[in-house]
């Protein structure tokens, strides 16, 4: 149970490199295309993707505010739980919405990297007497966080993964070809 956040923050980085939601007519979305644009579900009521800044945060606080850091972590699990309920997703080469047909591995790995940190933090929630009874940071939880921070700028940098919100937000012109 030492090595929670380690195994936590390689699931999470491990499920960047799969598919996050399978859609209609055979398109797919990546998990790491969920990750950057998930904030931009907001306007159509998808909350899902807050699970990963709450996970972030648990991360953060895990040692010092250990029970709060539990708490954000099992809202994390829920919020991630609750994206079975996702129906449509725009994809980003048409920009039309898809119907999901099915989730992929990133996003189970995704789900079980917040499972694991909430089993974990749990353990130590229960077992740990103060805070300095919790396990710290490591150097390879730090190199995995920096592996993440790296991962995420080059995404940013990818035109495969380029997505212009407007054109979701907008219907097309008539006439307009996608």
């Amino acid at each position: 149970m030492a090595y929670y956040l380690t195994l936590s923050l390689s699931l999470f980085l491990l499920c960047l490199a799969f598919d996050g939601a399978s859609m209609a007519g055979g398109s797919h979305m990546p998990a790491l295309q969920m990750l950057l644009y998930g904030p931009w579900g907001m306007p159509f009521g998808l909350f899902q993707w807050f699970a990963n800044p709450l996970l972030a945060l648990a991360i953060l606080a895990h040692r010092r505010f250990r029970r709060l850091s539990l708490l954000m972590g099992l809202v994390a699990l829920y919020l991630a739980g609750s994206s079975f309920a996702i129906e449509r997703l725009p994809d980003n080469l048409s920009y039309a919405f898809q119907t999901v047909t099915g989730v992929g591995l990133g996003f189970y790995l995704w789900s079980l990297s917040i499972l694991s940190f909430c089993l974990g933090q749990g353990w130590w929630c229960w077992r740990a007497r103060a805070a300095g009874d919790v396990p710290g940071w490591r150097l390879i939880d730090m190199l995995l966080i920096g592996t993440l921070g790296l991962v995420l700028y080059s995404a940013t940098q990818m035109p495969s993964l380029r997505f212009e919100p407007g054109r979701v937000l907008m219907p097309p012109e008539p006439g307009q070809v996608l």
